[in-house]
């Protein structure tokens, strides 16, 4: 078939997605990247970081991403990372690791992303949740919970409210036990330090907290890169802990889940860090979270209920039979998400969310609502 008719038919399937660039996509933790980083994606699409060694320049690269992502979590010189395909694999690998070390129980609050739902499944690990206050963990229900060899999962920027469990409290009753604490910060990590900066928070969730050993935190989320291009770091070589043999590839060892890495995620997430700098992502989440207070202004000036005050870029509006109003305003062209067990519509303030956008999408929610 001719090149001009096989563009002419992904075209056909291309205008019935829905594209972040029209400013409708409300509900989902990406945006679209810039051209530069993109370009670098294509530029390095070939590379493989499941066989590092035919691949140096890309390793390097890796290990200068994962630079980045460790003084977003407080992070130390001589800690470990890798750039993964997303939250998903970071949370498996990470409570793989813990297994492997002789951890054999997961405590979570049900706020806590599917993935690791996923993991305790896949490696057979019990999951207990532990009671919320506030829409984050409770930590007297987790200090009467937690014992030694338990695993604890703490979300930094929760999927469904993007709140924050209290890490700190809970790497102090980790601490005085044999615990392993992850954090999942697959949202949060590129959020919570620029907050802290602008003096919105004073939260801390990486390794600033001694008892926290692994974090995960994702480039295609906040650090505006394109998919898959996931993040864990880790305070000790958790990924010795999962290595198997594998003879013919060039090191002679695999220490990630998958075994083809598709590594020009790594090269785009190193020019989006190279693009921004610390500065450029302070800039744009100060954006982010001023259009989410303009969100929150405007939707209670039109009438609607807020669930609970932001933490960072996510809104909850309360409306009854969220699915049914979801559905309504996609048939309108707008892509919100739902959270059915708070009973809300759940807005992710993303770079493309303009104010003019807020604008446009209350009025129609008010035509689909009220």
């Amino acid at each position: 078939m001719h090149d001009d008719d096989i563009e002419r038919i992904l075209d056909e399937f291309y205008r019935e997605d829905f594209h972040y660039e029209s400013g409708r996509v409300l509900g989902s933790m990406y945006t679209y990247p810039p051209d530069i980083v993109l370009k670098a994606f294509f530029k390095f699409y070939q590379a493989n970081l499941g066989n590092p060694g035919l691949y140096p320049g890309t390793a390097r690269m890796e290990r200068l991403v994962v630079d980045f992502l460790l003084k977003l979590t407080s992070g130390k010189a001589g800690f470990f990372g890798h750039v993964l395909s997303g939250g998903t694999e970071a949370n498996i690998t990470a409570l793989w690791a813990a297994r492997k070390m002789g951890f054999r129980k997961i405590l979570a609050t049900r706020d806590v992303h599917f993935s690791v739902l996923k993991a305790a499944d896949l490696l057979g690990i019990p999951i207990e949740y532990v009671p919320m206050r506030d829409f984050a963990m409770d930590p007297r229900a987790l200090e009467e919970t937690v014992e030694d060899g338990t695993i604890v999962v703490a979300t930094a920027g929760t999927t469904p409210l993007g709140y924050v469990d209290p890490i700190e409290e809970t790497g102090k009753i980790c601490g005085d036990l044999r615990c392993y604490l992850h954090v999942d910060a697959a949202f949060g990590g590129f959020v919570i330090p620029f907050l802290n900066e602008l003096g919105r928070t004073n939260i801390r969730f990486g390794f600033d907290v001694q008892a926290v050993r692994s974090v995960t935190i994702d480039p295609h989320k906040m650090g505006l890169t394109p998919y898959p291009a996931g993040g864990l770091v880790a305070r000790e070589n958790i990924f010795a802990k999962i290595s198997v043999e594998a003879p013919y590839l060039m090191e002679g060892r695999s220490d990630t889940l998958l075994g083809t890495r598709q590594s020009g995620s790594v090269a785009a997430s190193y020019a989006a860090i190279l693009h921004f700098g610390w500065d450029g992502y302070r800039e744009i989440v100060e954006e982010c979270i001023d259009t989410t207070d303009y969100l929150v202004f405007r939707a209670r000036e039109e009438g609607f209920e807020i669930l609970a005050k932001p933490v960072m870029n996510i809104v909850n509006i309360v409306v009854e039979d969220p699915r049914k109003v979801q559905r309504e305003l996609f048939r309108r062209g707008w892509a919100v998400s739902t959270n059915p067990a708070y009973g809300t519509l759940r807005i992710v303030v993303m770079p493309h969310v303009k104010k003019e956008v807020v604008d446009e999408f209350l009025k129609e929610l008010k035509r689909v609502y009220f």
